[in-house]
């Protein structure tokens, strides 16, 4: 019995389907300060941070990222993350990709630098818990 092309197709289109991109995405090297997204159904939280410790003339802490963390919905389309924030303004898109078993979140400047060098950005935000078992 030959496989049916159209078959196949569906098969693949629907596993693809299944791949879930929800999760913490957080700096694929050892990072003093950076972000990190978690995408889960639909919505995501944007956290921020850094070890260094900034304080105002009276000692008191200062807020580094006034904003964060960020929340709002996603959708994704493709390798393009669709990002509004709570308050309904667009983002810039995010931009998935995988390779060596990992999945990356790229900036837009990223994604561009991978399409055309072929390497990983430096230090790009990979999703936690991939491993190369999978």
């Amino acid at each position: 019995m030959k496989p049916n092309l159209a078959t196949i197709a569906l098969l693949a289109a629907g596993l693809a389907g299944c791949i879930s991109h929800d999760g913490t995405y957080a700096p694929s090297c050892i990072a003093y300060a950076g972000s990190n997204i978690t995408l889960n159904d639909g919505e995501f939280v944007w956290e921020k941070f850094t070890d260094e410790v900034v304080v105002n003339d009276d000692g008191e802490i200062v807020d580094q990222f006034p904003g964060y963390p960020m929340r709002g919905a996603y959708r994704i389309d493709g390798q393009i993350v669709l990002m509004t924030s709570a308050e309904g303004e667009s983002m810039d898109n995010m931009y998935l990709h995988r390779h060596d078993n990992h999945t990356y979140l790229y900036t837009a400047r990223q994604f561009e630098e991978r399409k055309s060098s072929g390497k990983n950005a430096e230090c790009a935000l990979m999703l936690a818990g991939d491993s190369d078992e999978k």
